[in-house]
């Protein structure tokens, strides 16, 4: 095991490290990082253990970010707060229109959100939709009290998901009285507006406590138009080192992808003028600009509302209840449906078309029979709309249980919950392919079409404004209907004491149960299963079930406390047994320690076994098939063409194992823009993924108001779930064996590629690495420096996350692709989608006194180079050849300022400046997941301002 062999080597030289740093700040913080405090309270369970505590140590590091700095930090949503943390991957949230689900996730190290474990108060809840990734706009937000984040597998102590670690959002349930919190957003050019607003009650009720709570949230659309950086897209060609301007060459005049025809410059795609009389297609004059009707900002309107309630039931025993309901309406739009790259059959006898066409095609399309040819054809129904995602999402989860002392030693807590999910999504403004076929074909004797089914209307698809509108109403499909239910059941139950004292201090024991079923389904609008569709992608139904029986235990082993060089030596031991019905049985354990030589100086390492089972789509989804997008603009591209020299690369014997015949080895060449059909769906036999993670660090907290944490980590996760690529898994110079070549398909007359089977798989393997810094001083101000107050409080935050590998592999016979400091293609398609910078760094410099707080924050994210270089290899195209214009990106820093004022008793008000500086994102053209930048890492919004009234009374 790659972390087992290099534990101690790894422990030695970060200490070194550690022990050096903390020669350059000797003094240590009280902070706002929780573990890294050394204030002793009489009871604490701190996330990622069910062990009491009596202070804030933990062998794993843990940030924590309370309301305050929620609040503080210039973003209208809980996720985009903590986006900002440097150990979070920015995932879906706000600006993902395209890609996006309507959700809002958090990613934790940049490994996928589906490995990252959310929690509400340290339980377990649903996830959204049937994937594994927890939808943060279902947590109740008015009530949040503080964040804890805890780096490392916790499945050990929480069960699967847990790899990259655990959001525990962690909510206030003693409010008393009436609260009145309302906020209001927005830029400085006066839009991307959202209103919130949340009302809370709360009182003691005899032997226990009530709190409701409501809450309402609108948030307005903003297009890419609405922005400089994003109004239109900027091409990087990789060739020849240039920027111009992008967009898609489907257009609203249409296009012949193939057969390319000779205008005199060379094989080149064809268009057609406004007549619809054909011509050659020219770059970038006749490219589409998607950009501007794209989302820049999705609009959102959410309500949720619930209950907290605790109550004793004497014998020390308390009830207690948690209900939340949250009701999100999101909408996504995109540029219009297009045919993009389709072959289609035209008679060439057809009345619609102009002479010159009719012609035209006769020569040069694909001949298919008497007066009928084929060709790609590409064009954007702009008729149509520009496609529209609207989604309903529901989420309803009841917990209830009971806690308390089974005698002066145990205590238990144990519960049960209930989460019903139900989405619908309604896809509109699509058309049908099959339609658009049949309305090519026409009679020349009656002007008809051949088929009159559906009412049937000739389709004149060549030059833009041609399509009339009853050819457009006969094109469109009625909306698709996509339907999500999901409910989860679950029971736990621990119970956690100290069975007996050793001479260092009691064995905390934690032993707990699990029973746990998730079943849902997802029903796909049938027209999307067929493939009928022209701007919405393929999908399938999925339905299916996952029940898992847990067994657990930990134990925090105290072996040497007040001892030399040992004011504590300590162990923290846990293992967990889970037996699920489909996904079998794993095992799954933690091993820490934690040393403290001296007081105020604290070594912990925690080595941990984690696991996620197959979620529902990646087990049950059913097979459905897909055009894959694969596109040659090459014939070399396709490997086993002559022109490749299969047998000089060594792909001899794979190309015939996949079709070719030996005599055409050699003579072979691939057609260029080949159609390519790609099954997808799910694999009922998948494994889990397993992963192994180390953290080992220093602590500092010499003194009072000091305190210095360095921390090193490492994630290396196994038989990763994804969807297969065997067309890059093939052909990799580092596959020697081969692996994936037998799920490539070809033509057994034309010998090109024609399908791929890209259902989930065990794939490759997903490792990051890096160093976490947090540093915390706290202090006393007084006279001038207090600014009027008298007495003011300093407390500095600084939290920095070096990341030395990000790297993934599509399969485990394949290269494995490093993406630190990296953006584009490379990482973009085969990893997350996003940017990986090397350094981000998040200080605040809060100021505070009785009445009035004020905090300055400042958010730096290290410069990235272009992946574009290494992309080449993959696909067999010489390094030298890839010249890209924009070869890499600056540092970009983002200063907020929030200023927080108590009126009176019972009125606050504050005023939250974001980008207080208005700095743009990083650009990155068309090498960027959208909007010529990487909307979810960058501020695309400039500055912006956010006003908030509060009522306590």
């Amino acid at each position: 095991m790659a972390v087992m062999k290099s534990v101690i080597g790894r422990i030695s030289t970060f200490c070194t490290v550690a022990a050096g740093l903390g020669a350059l700040f000797p003094a240590a913080v009280h902070a706002q990082v929780d573990d890294l405090g050394d204030a002793v309270v009489e009871e604490i369970v701190v996330t990622g253990s069910r062990l009491v505590r009596r202070d804030f140590n933990s062998p794993s590091p843990i940030t924590t970010i309370d309301r305050g700095d929620i609040l503080s930090a210039g973003q209208p949503t809980l996720e985009e707060a903590l986006n900002t943390l440097p150990q979070m991957q920015p995932s879906f949230g706000r600006t993902s229109n395209n890609p996006g689900d309507g959700t809002s996730k958090v990613d934790l190290r940049g490994i996928g959100p589906g490995r990252t474990l959310v929690m509400l108060n340290g339980r377990r809840i649903a996830p959204a939709g049937i994937g594994s990734a927890i939808d943060v706009n279902a947590l109740p937000s008015v009530l949040v009290q503080r964040v804890e984040i805890i780096t490392g597998g916790a499945t050990a102590v929480y069960g699967a998901d847990a790899i990259a670690g655990v959001v525990n959002v962690i909510t206030r349930d003693d409010f008393e009285g009436f609260g009145l919190e309302t906020s209001y957003y927005t830029t400085e050019r006066g839009d991307a507006d959202t209103f919130d607003v949340n009302l809370t009650w709360g009182r003691e009720l005899g032997a226990g406590h009530l709190t409701l709570f409501g809450a309402f949230l609108d948030r307005d659309p903003l297009f890419q138009a609405d922005r400089r950086h994003s109004a239109q897209t900027i091409n990087d060609d990789w060739f020849s080192n240039t920027l111009g301007p992008g967009g898609s060459p489907t257009t609203p005049a249409g296009a012949m992808n193939f057969p390319r025809v000779d205008f005199g410059n060379g094989p080149a795609r064809t268009t057609w003028d406004d007549a619809g009389n054909p011509r050659e297609f020219v770059s970038p004059d006749d490219l589409y600009d998607f950009a501007p009707i794209n989302y820049l900002q999705v609009p959102l309107r959410r309500m949720s509302g619930g209950m907290l309630l605790r109550h004793d039931v004497g014998g020390r025993v308390e009830l207690y209840s948690e209900l939340t309901y949250t009701h999100n309406e999101v909408v996504q739009a995109l540029a219009p449906a297009g045919s993009f790259g389709a072959f289609v059959a035209v008679n060439t006898d057809n009345p619609v078309l102009t002479p010159a066409n009719q012609q035209f095609l006769a020569d040069n399309a694909v001949p298919l029979g008497p007066n009928l040819v084929g060709l790609s054809f590409q064009r954007r129904f702009v008729e149509l709309g520009p496609r529209i995602a609207d989604s309903e999402k529901k989420f309803t989860r009841l917990l209830t249980g009971l806690r308390g002392d089974l005698n002066a030693t145990w205590e238990f807590d144990a519960w049960a919950s209930y989460t019903k999910v139900d989405e619908l999504e309604l896809q509109r403004n699509d058309g049908s392919f099959s339609r658009l076929q049949q309305g090519l074909l026409v009679d020349p004797a009656t002007s008809n079409c051949f088929d009159p089914a559906n009412g049937c209307v000739p389709l004149n698809l060549f030059g833009a404004g041609n399509l009339s509108a009853e050819g457009a109403e006969f094109l469109r499909n009625d909306p698709y209907q996509n339907k999500v239910t999901r409910e989860q059941s679950l029971l736990s139950a621990f119970i956690r004491g100290a069975p007996f004292t050793l001479p260092a201090g009691g064995l905390a024991t934690a032993i707990g149960v699990e029973w746990r079923r998730d079943s849902g389904g997802y029903a796909a609008d049938d027209r999307l299963f067929s493939g009928d569709t022209l701007g919405f992608r393929a999908d399938s139904n999925v339905v299916g079930a996952e029940t898992v029986t847990e067994i657990y235990a930990e134990m925090l082993v105290p072996i040497v406390a007040d001892a030399p060089f040992a004011q504590y030596l300590g162990l923290e031991l846990g293992g967990r047994l889970s037996s699920y019905d489909h996904a079998g049985e794993l095992q799954t354990w933690k091993l820490g320690t934690e040393w403290e030589p001296v007081g105020g100086v604290r070594f912990r390492a925690m080595l941990q076994r984690s696991a996620r089972a197959p979620n529902l789509a990646e087990a049950f989804q059913l097979p459905y098939q897909a055009n894959t997008g694969l596109v040659q603009f090459d014939s070399r591209e396709d490997p086993c063409s002559a022109s490749a020299d299969p047998v000089g690369n060594g792909f001899r014997d794979v190309c015939i194992a996949q079709g070719i015949p030996a005599g055409e080895i050699g003579v072979f060449e691939a057609t260029l823009r080949s159609p390519v059909v790609a099954t997808r769906g799910g694999n009922p036999d998948l494994a889990p993924e397993i992963a192994e993670t180390l953290t080992a660090g220093i602590v500092f907290s010499l003194f009072e108001s000091w305190t210095l944490a360095v921390d090193y980590f490492e994630i290396d996760v196994e038989d990763t779930i994804g969807q297969a690529r065997p067309w890059v898994v093939c052909w990799d110079p580092a596959n020697t064996s081969r692996a994936g070549c037998d799920r490539i398909g070809r033509d057994p007359v034309t010998y090109d590629t024609n399908t791929l089977d890209q259902r989930a798989g065990n794939l490759g393997n997903i490792s990051t690495r890096g160093f976490d810094t947090q540093l915390s001083f706290g202090t006393e101000l007084s006279g001038p420096l207090a600014l009027g107050a008298g007495n003011a409080d300093l407390d500095v935050r600084v939290v920095w996350t070096h990341v030395k590998e990000n790297s993934i592999q599509a399969d485990l016979a394949s290269t494995s692709l490093e993406c630190v400091g990296k953006f584009g293609f490379l990482c973009r398609n085969f990893g997350n989608d996003s940017v990986f910078p090397e350094n981000r760094v998040t200080t605040n410099l809060t100021l505070s006194a009785s009445d009035w707080r004020a905090q300055l924050s400042w958010q730096w994210i290290d410069g990235s180079d272009n992946s574009a270089r290494e992309v080449g290899p993959l696909f067999g195209i010489p390094s030298d050849f890839i010249d890209p214009a924009v070869e890499s990106v600056g540092a970009k820093s983002y200063v907020d300022l929030s200023l927080r004022y108590d009126v009176s008793e019972h009125v606050t008000l504050g005023l939250t400046i974001a980008n207080l500086f208005d700095e743009d994102p990083a650009f990155f053209a068309n090498n960027g997941p959208a909007a010529n930048t990487d909307p979810e890492m960058y501020d695309v919004f400039g500055r912006a301002y956010t006003l908030r009234l509060a009522l306590n009374y």
